[in-house]
């Protein structure tokens, strides 16, 4: 897979903050393919293949933090978890929390970066252009 630009990896459970990140990332400019998963377990799954050899590897993940039974923070855990995936950039976001803990607690678990979820379209075009330098091309 070399050659091949890294995707960009969203898990997010909400229907509506993935339609407007989706918007957001193609005003962005980034070449990368954006990848949505709606469900943790499916994200894993993909990381279980990427792990294989079968599936890309993201150039970065960005993950909710507020989702159902196994939220973002469990999500990261198991991701830093495998030695394989160590040095893979996750950015944490969060729907709406500024909460100084949470984002001790991404840190303690091994994110690379923690980012509240812009609030106008222009700022969240912002944010994804922010990461064309954490990107390999």
């Amino acid at each position: 897979m070399q050659n091949e630009l890294e995707p960009i990896v969203m898990v997010d459970d909400d229907d509506d903050d993935i339609f407007i990140a989706r918007m957001c990332y193609q005003r962005s400019g980034l070449a990368n393919p954006f990848v949505v998963f709606q469900h943790p377990q499916a994200f894993l799954r993909h990381m279980d293949g990427v792990k294989a050899g079968s599936e890309a590897t993201p150039g970065i993940v960005l993950l909710d933090i507020n989702m159902g039974a196994l939220d973002g923070f469990g999500v990261l855990k198991r991701l830093r978890s495998e030695e394989s995936f160590q040095d893979i950039p996750t950015i944490i976001m969060l729907t709406n929390s500024d909460d100084p803990e949470d984002a001790r607690r991404a840190e303690q678990l091994g994110a690379d970066g923690f980012q509240t979820k812009p609030i106008g379209i222009s700022s969240y075009v912002a944010f994804f252009k922010s990461l064309q330098p954490r990107l390999i091309a």
